[in-house]
C-alpha cells in the first residue's frame, strides 16, 4: 500500500491484492465490492444532468 501526500490531500493507493489480504476477501470478491461502490458513488452524482 502506498500513501501519497500533496498540499492538500492524502490519497492512498493499494491494489486489489493488498485488500484482499488485509481483509481476507479474494481479489475477485474485492474487486466486485468496489465496482458496486464505484456505481453507488457515480449514479449519487447524476452524471449528465443539468440539475445541479
Amino acid at each position: 500500500m502506498e500513501v501519497v501526500v500533496g498540499p492538500h490531500e492524502l490519497v492512498v493507493l493499494a491494489t486489489h491484492n493488498a485488500i484482499a489480504a488485509a481483509t481476507g476477501l479474494s481479489e475477485t470478491t474485492v474487486g466486485e465490492h468496489l465496482r458496486k461502490i464505484e456505481a453507488t458513488v457515480f449514479s449519487s452524482l447524476h452524471v449528465g444532468t443539468t440539475d445541479r
